[in-house]
Order: structure tokens, then C-alpha cells, then sequence
């Protein structure tokens, strides 16, 4: 017994000292695979009249240093509207930097996106329209590393077009998890 005591407060400071050693924020490749929900503030359409999809979300990045990154992201919206034959989609399609604020196991970040967007909308007897137009996201962020290579990711970003777009603006929660190759 008096070596169990002994020996079991060492096993707890390796333990300790083996998890500190883990290098998080290192440089590489990582892919991202995410489930979002979607809130509309999309102008002339009054509150709580369309749906708040779920989607998906997937990204390839790379990270540079322990505070940058640089990712790809499609982000398929779901169906906003999903009643009497009608249909609304969306998919932004963005290039993301990301700054990480800490580089432990727990890191918040920052993150702001420039691409495209594209929106069908289809409803029955009326045909269907496509829209797309320049889209900017903005947002942060949770990445927690479980290992040193796979973690889990909680966002929330808000979703900008432009153009063709302009009235088509929505919030997005995401939640996913994410490997570092």
C-alpha cells in the first residue's frame, strides 16, 4: 500500500506533464466537418416566418502559426423554407482567416471570410431562381482538442451577401469536429 501511495501521485504529474507537452497549435493541414443551424434576419420577412435549418459545413485549412489560419469553407444552408411545394437554399462558399487567441487545449479564435454566396429559391407553379452573389462572414469561435490530432469545434458566424444577395443575411451555429494531419 505505501508504494501505491508513492507511486500513484508520480503516474498523476507524468500525466500532467505528458498533456502539457502536447503541441496544439503547431503548424499543418487540418480537415473540418461541422452540423450548423441557421437563423434568417433577411430584410422585408417578418420574424419566425421561415425555418431554422440544419445544414453542413466542411472546411480545409492550414495553419501557419500557433495564432493564424487559413481555410476554405462550403456551407450549405439547409431548407429555410420547406412548406406548400416552396424551397429556399443557400450555399456560401468562403476563404477564412482565422486568429487563434490561445494555443492550448481550449482555443478561442476570431474568424472573418470573403467568397460567394448562392441562393435557390423554388416554388411550385412559379419555376425556380437562382441568385448569387459576394458574400462576407464573421465570426469566432471553440476549438478543444480531445488528442493532439482530432478535437471538437462550436462557432457561431454571421453570414453576409452582397449584390443579388443583399437582402439574404443569416446567423449560423456550428458544431463539429475537426483532424490535424
Amino acid at each position: 500500500m505505501k508504494a501505491f501511495r508513492l507511486v500513484f501521485p508520480l503516474l498523476i504529474v507524468l500525466n500532467a506533464a505528458a498533456a502539457l507537452a502536447q503541441d496544439y497549435s503547431r503548424p499543418g493541414l487540418y480537415g473540418q466537418l461541422n452540423g450548423v443551424v441557421s437563423f434568417d434576419s433577411f430584410d422585408g420577412v417578418p420574424s419566425g416566418t421561415l425555418d431554422s435549418p440544419i445544414g453542413v459545413s466542411a472546411r480545409l485549412g492550414y495553419r501557419f502559426d500557433p495564432r493564424l489560419a487559413l481555410e476554405g469553407q462550403v456551407e450549405y444552408s439547409g431548407d429555410f423554407v420547406d412548406c406548400c411545394g416552396a424551397d429556399l437554399t443557400s450555399t456560401f462558399i468562403t476563404l477564412n482567416g482565422k486568429f487563434y487567441v490561445m494555443q492550448e487545449q481550449i482555443q478561442p479564435y476570431l474568424m472573418a471570410g470573403l467568397g460567394g454566396g448562392f441562393v435557390n429559391a423554388r416554388a411550385s407553379g412559379f419555376g425556380s431562381a437562382d441568385d448569387s452573389g459576394f458574400a462576407v462572414k464573421a465570426g469566432g469561435g471553440l476549438d478543444f482538442y480531445v488528442t493532439e490530432s482530432f478535437g471538437l469545434n462550436f462557432e457561431a458566424a454571421y453570414n453576409v451577401g452582397t449584390g443579388d444577395l443583399d437582402d439574404f443575411n443569416y446567423t449560423s451555429l456550428g458544431w463539429g469536429a475537426f483532424l490535424r494531419f
